[in-house]
C-alpha cells in the first residue's frame, strides 16, 4: 500500500466517517428483516420508497446475502452472492471505524510539554 500524505489520509477518514451511518443502517436492516422480507423490499417500503427490480448485476442478491449472514446462515449467504465474503466484513469495518475516526478527528490534541 502506498504511503498516504496527511491530506489524503484525512480525506479517507472523512469518507469513512460519512459512509459509516450507511453501513450501520444496512447492517441493522440485515438483522431486523428476514431474508424473505428483504427479497420483497421491506426496508425500502419502510422509508416510503418502492423497491426497483434488480437488473441482474454483480450486486444481485447482496441484500439477501447480508441478511442471511446476519442470521448466521453463511452457506445460504454465499449462495445468494459470494461477494458477501468481502462486502460483509467491509461493512462491519466501516460501521465500526467511522465513529472511532470521528472521535480521533474532533478530540482535542494534547501537546507534550
Amino acid at each position: 500500500m502506498p504511503h498516504l500524505s496527511p491530506r489524503d489520509r484525512r480525506a479517507l477518514q472523512v469518507v469513512l466517517i460519512a459512509l459509516a451511518p450507511l453501513a450501520a443502517a444496512a447492517l441493522w436492516a440485515s438483522f431486523h428483516y428476514s431474508v424473505e422480507a428483504m427479497a420483497q423490499g421491506a426496508p425500502w417500503r419502510a422509508v416510503g420508497l418502492e423497491p426497483v427490480p434488480c437488473p441482474g448485476c454483480l450486486l444481485c442478491g447482496l441484500s439477501r446475502a447480508f441478511t442471511a449472514a446476519s442470521h448466521g446462515e453463511l452457506a445460504r449467504a454465499l449462495a445468494f452472492n459470494p461477494l458477501v465474503a468481502l462486502a460483509y466484513p467491509a461493512f462491519w469495518a466501516t460501521a465500526l471505524a467511522g465513529p472511532l475516526l470521528a472521535f480521533r478527528l474532533v478530540r482535542p490534541r494534547v501537546r507534550a510539554s
